[in-house]
C-alpha cells in the first residue's frame, strides 16, 4: 500500500473514534431537550449517557481480544453497522427506556470500534509510516468534541431532538465504504488466540465496579457504603483478574509489560490525558456561566479552545514520529500541557473568558503533541498479535482517567458549593492543582524512564 493508502486506512479507523466522541458532546448539550420531550426527569434521562460509557467501557477489551483471533477489519465493520442501527434505534425511541437500551447497545458498537481502530492502522501500514496516520486518528479524535456540542445545538435549534442520533448514519456510510476498500486489499490472518472468558469477566466486573463507585463519589461520602462498597468490590476482582491472568496460558495482557517504563509510562500518561482533558470541560462551564455570567453559547466557544488545540498540533506531531523519540515528544507535551493547568490553579473571580480560552488552548497544543506518539509507544511494545487487545487497553485505560477525574473535579466542586464565591473558587483551584500534580507526576515518570531505561524512537 502507498502513502495514500495509508491516509485512507487512517481515515477509516478515525471514523470509529470521530463517531464514538461526537456522540458523547451531542447527548450533553441534549439532556434538556430529552428531559422535556419524554417528560422525565434528569435523572433518569442521565442513564442514556452512564450506559452508554459501561457498555463501552465494560466491552472494550472482550472487541480487542475478539479483533486479533477474527481480524480488527471484522470487528470494526461490525461495531459500524451495530452503531448505525442503536443510532436508528435511538432516533426511532419513543420512551426513556427504548433510549437508554438503543444507546447501551451504541455503546457496544463503540466499544467494537475504539477497541480495534488503532489496530486497523498498525496492522495496514508499515511502522515507518503510521506517524502521519497516528496524526490524522489524533485529529478526528479530537474533531468530535468540537463537533458534539455545535453540531448538537444546531439540530435541536433547527430540526428534532432525533437528528442528532440520524446524522451518524451518512458517516457510518463513509466508514463502510472504507472497509470494502480496505477488505480487498489488506490481509488479515486468523490467529488462535483463546478468548479467555474468567479474565474478560473478571476485567469487566471489575471496571464496573470501579465506574459504580467513582459515579457515587460526587453525591455520597468516600465512606459512604454506596462509594466504598463498589471500590472494595473493585479491588477485590482486578486482585482475582490478576492472579488469573499470572495462571493464564494466554492472558489477555502480559502483566509484566507494565515492569517496564516503556509501556508502563506510556499507559500512565494516557490515564492522565483523559483525565485533565475531561477536567477541562467540567470547570469552564461551571466558571463561565456562574462566576462571569456568560451566555451557554459563549461558554461553548470557549470550551472548544482544548479540542481545537489537539486538532491542530496532532498532525504536526505524527510527522515527528521516526524522527523523534516517542518519549522525548510525549515529554513536550506533557511539559505544555501542566504549563497552563498550573496557572489555571491560581484562577481568579475576574479573570476574563479570552485568558481561559487561551490556557485551554495551550494545553490542546500539548494534548495534541502527546497524543500520537503515546499511540506509537503503547502499540510498539507488543507485538502484531495482541495489537487489537492493546488497542482497547489503551482506550479504556483514557476512559478510566475521564471518570475518576471527572468524579474527584465534581466531588471538589460540591464540596466547596454552598460556602459563597470564595469557596467556590477554591474548588475550582484544588481541581486544577490535581490535574497539575498528576500532569508533573506523570513528566517525572517520562524523564525517569528516558533516563534509565533509554530514549527511544518508536
Amino acid at each position: 500500500m502507498n502513502k495514500r493508502a495509508d491516509q485512507i486506512v487512517a481515515f477509516t479507523a478515525g471514523i470509529g473514534m470521530l463517531l464514538s466522541t461526537l456522540d458523547t458532546g451531542i447527548i450533553n448539550v441534549a439532556l434538556p431537550t430529552l428531559v422535556r420531550s419524554f417528560d422525565s426527569s434528569i435523572t433518569v434521562m442521565t442513564w442514556s449517557i452512564t450506559m452508554y460509557t459501561l457498555a463501552l467501557v465494560g466491552t472494550i477489551i472482550i472487541f480487542g481480544r475478539l479483533s486479533d483471533r477474527y481480524g480488527r477489519l471484522k470487528i470494526y465493520t461490525s461495531g459500524l453497522i451495530i452503531f448505525c442501527i442503536a443510532s436508528i434505534f435511538c432516533g426511532l425511541s419513543t420512551s426513556p427506556g427504548e433510549l437508554i437500551a438503543s444507546r447501551t447497545l451504541q455503546g457496544i458498537g463503540a466499544a467494537m470500534l475504539q477497541g480495534t481502530a488503532t489496530a486497523i492502522i498498525t496492522t495496514a501500514i508499515p511502522k515507518e509510516r503510521q506517524g502521519a496516520a497516528f496524526g490524522t486518528l489524533g485529529v478526528l479524535l479530537g474533531l468530535g468534541p468540537v463537533l458534539g456540542p455545535s453540531v448538537g445545538g444546531f439540530l435541536i435549534s433547527v430540526g428534532n431532538w432525533r437528528w442528532i442520533f440520524w446524522i451518524n448514519v451518512p458517516i457510518v456510510l463513509v466508514g463502510l465504504v472504507g472497509c470494502v476498500y480496505l477488505i480487498k486489499r489488506v490481509k488479515e490472518s486468523r490467529r488462535t488466540i483463546k478468548i479467555n472468558l474468567p479474565g474478560n469477566i473478571l476485567l469487566t466486573l471489575s471496571v464496573l465496579a470501579l465506574l459504580q463507585g467513582l459515579s457515587m463519589l460526587s453525591t455520597s461520602n468516600f465512606l459512604s457504603l454506596p462509594t466504598i462498597g463498589p471500590i472494595v468490590l473493585f479491588a477485590l476482582l482486578l486482585i482475582s483478574f490478576i492472579l488469573w491472568e499470572v495462571r493464564a496460558k494466554q492472558p489477555i495482557i502480559d502483566l509484566r509489560l507494565f515492569l517496564h517504563g516503556a509501556f508502563s509510562a506510556p499507559i500512565l500518561g494516557i490515564f492522565v490525558l483523559g483525565g485533565t482533558t475531561s477536567l477541562g470541560f467540567i470547570i469552564p462551564p461551571y466558571f463561565l456561566e456562574q462566576v462571569s455570567n456568560l451566555e451557554p453559547w459563549q461558554t461553548g466557544l470557549v470550551n472548544l479552545s482544548a479540542p481545537l488545540g489537539l486538532v491542530m498540533m496532532s498532525k504536526v506531531s505524527g510527522r515527528l514520529i521516526g524522527r523523534v523519540s516517542t518519549t522525548r515528544l510525549m515529554i513536550i507535551g506533557l511539559i505544555i500541557m501542566a504549563i497552563p493547568y498550573g496557572i489555571l490553579g491560581t484562577i481568579q473571580s475576574g479573570w476574563s473568558s479570552i485568558l481561559i480560552g487561551v490556557l485551554l488552548l495551550i494545553y490542546g497544543f500539548g494534548a495534541g503533541f502527546f497524543l500520537p506518539p503515546n499511540t506509537s509507544a503503547i502499540m510498539g511494545a507488543v507485538s502484531q498479535e495482541v495489537q487489537g487487545t492493546i488497542g482497547a487497553v489503551q482506550r479504556m485505560v483514557q476512559n478510566l482517567g475521564i471518570a475518576l477525574y471527572a468524579a474527584v473535579t465534581s466531588s471538589f466542586i460540591q464540596t466547596h458549593s454552598h460556602g459563597g464565591l470564595g469557596s467556590f473558587m477554591n474548588g475550582f483551584r484544588e481541581a486544577w492543582i490535581f490535574a497539575t500534580v498528576t500532569l508533573v507526576f506523570s513528566l517525572l515518570v517520562f524523564i525517569y524512564t528516558a533516563l534509565f531505561e533509554g530514549d527511544h524512537k518508536s
